[in-house]
């Protein structure tokens, strides 16, 4: 296990968890280091493994996926396994992330689809191979 060298690393994954398009300058201010040391700490990070990507959050509203939903799934028998396999990745576009989670229902699927009739027919797909529950995102809490 990789140990953290202090809170002051702990406050640079903070700090790139919010942006990770801070410049190294900006950075060092907020942490009280250099921007040199603060670009060493984020490479040791970096090659240890701790950061893994570095990535964007989207706005899916502003692109029209209107539905935002959690849905839990579980599939139906070992035999439609490939099945929903298929399904997953006939809709990738719309699922953001897919998990696999401890529960009645072992997978997680947040999704983000344009309109209540896209997401109808991928639910009527999901109902031929899973049994599910559906949570619908009504606002995003910070």
């Amino acid at each position: 296990m990789f140990q953290l060298r202090d809170q002051t690393d702990l406050n640079i994954l903070k700090e790139l968890t919010k942006n990770c398009r801070i410049k190294a300058n900006h950075l060092a201010e907020r942490v009280h280091l250099t921007a040199p040391a603060v670009a060493a700490r984020i490479a040791r990070l970096e090659d240890a493994g701790v950061i893994k990507r570095y990535t964007i959050e989207v706005d899916t509203e502003k692109l029209g996926f209107d539905r935002q939903v959690f849905i839990q799934a579980a599939v139906k028998n070992a035999t439609q396994r490939a099945g929903y396999d298929a399904l997953i990745h006939q809709y990738r576009n719309a699922i953001r992330h897919h998990y696999r989670v401890t529960g009645e229902r072992p997978y997680l699927i947040e999704g983000a689809f344009h309109t209540r009739a896209e997401l109808n027919e991928f639910l009527l797909a999901l109902g031929q191979v899973a049994t599910y529950t559906v949570t619908d995102v009504i606002d995003e809490l910070i």
